[in-house]
């Protein structure tokens, strides 16, 4: 009994130094085997974050709180993280930082090159890129605001009047639309040079990916269309004609929808994406600047510069389900990740209305 218990282990052994070799061979590749070394280890990856619970947005939110954020806050974007508001004040010349657990003011950024207009994140949010112009329009550029040391590392010269630009889902190109030469230029984020042009239909104001990143949604102003671009090829596929004075476009987080502000038809036009017609044009407040989604994508917001409101839009119903008062001009709209609070920048009273926007 104890030769057979003997024989099997001697036999168990063989096998498993043989399996051993065999493996050590599949991983280095080499025809012959390699005498053994100890094995690493390598620690298991981290585990990414889960996401925060987005709030199930609601038809008539609430003013939370008013806060004072300098002279001129003209447009404000969040942080991919949730975590801060940056705001670009216009005359100021600078970049204020909220932080959004406490809504206070934690640093103000200067922007040496000129007055920051728009602001907008790369993918990491290591990265803002500010547009910056003055009305005389003897300055044009994008500055790249570093958010690991809030501090401009590099500025680059672009065509007159440069709007809000948007990354790329890879992070790897920004496109820039530049108003007086109806042209976007797209920036190589690694280099920070433009590298080409696109032309498009004249004064192009806002741009912004759809979610595959296959196509990008231009609202041009003074032209009273929205571009559809082929990112592929960077060129124009179609011109969708809207009503007067497209300013901004925002896709929808989950359908195939772009929602766009006519400025001077106090209006958004509603884009079914797949076939590129206009489904819907729904009338709002007074000369609204810009729109955003709900991240649940239930509704829609507008700031109305001219009537000191907000608007809020169903998008199932395709009306208005509140108009909520603001500051003085609110001319931007922004919502953290997780939906539940909104930042509108007020221009002319140097505040940010907080909206409660769901739960």
């Amino acid at each position: 009994m104890l030769l057979a218990v003997a024989a099997v282990v001697a036999v168990l052994a063989v096998v498993g130094g043989l399996l051993y070799v065999a493996v050590d061979q599949f991983r280095s590749g080499a025809p012959e085997a390699a005498a053994p070394s100890p094995a690493i280890v390598e620690p298991p990856a981290p585990e990414p974050a889960p996401a925060a619970a987005v709030a199930a947005s609601v038809p008539v939110p609430s003013i939370e709180q008013t806060v004072a954020v300098g002279a001129t806050p003209g447009f404000v974007a969040v942080a991919p993280s949730g975590r801060q508001a940056y705001i670009a004040n216009r005359t100021a010349g600078v970049v204020t930082v909220v932080d959004t657990a406490v809504n206070r003011v934690t640093a103000t950024i200067p922007v040496p090159a000129g007055p920051p207009q728009f602001l907008s994140f790369s993918p990491d949010g290591r990265r803002i890129y500010v547009s910056i112009f003055n009305d005389e329009r003897t300055i044009a550029a994008v500055g790249v605001l570093d958010t690991t040391t809030n501090s401009i590392i590099a500025t680059i010269p672009v065509r007159t009047r440069p709007y809000l630009g948007a990354v790329t889902r890879d992070g790897a190109r920004l496109y820039v639309p530049n108003h007086d030469s109806g042209t976007i230029s797209v920036i190589d984020t690694a280099t920070n040079a433009v590298t080409s042009e696109i032309k498009v239909a004249p004064n192009p104001h806002w741009i912004e990916f759809t979610k595959d990143g296959s196509r990008a949604y231009i609202a041009n102003h003074e032209s009273n269309v929205v571009s559809v671009l082929d990112t592929a090829t960077n060129t124009v596929l179609t011109e969708v004609p809207v009503q007067k004075s497209p300013h901004s476009v925002a896709v929808h987080p989950t359908r195939p929808l772009v929602a766009n502000v006519n400025y001077d038809s106090a209006s958004v036009t509603m884009i079914d994406t797949n076939t590129n017609q206009v489904v819907a044009t729904i009338p709002v407040g007074l000369n609204p600047q810009d729109i955003t989604w709900s991240p649940d994508g239930r509704f829609a917001y507008t700031a109305n510069v001219n009537d000191n409101t907000a608007s809020v839009i169903s998008v199932d119903s395709m009306s208005v389900t509140a108009t909520i008062p603001t500051g003085v001009s609110p001319t931007s709209f922004a919502v953290l990740p997780d939906g539940r609070t909104g930042y509108i920048t007020n221009l002319k009273d140097g505040t940010v209305t907080l909206l409660s926007l769901g739960s």
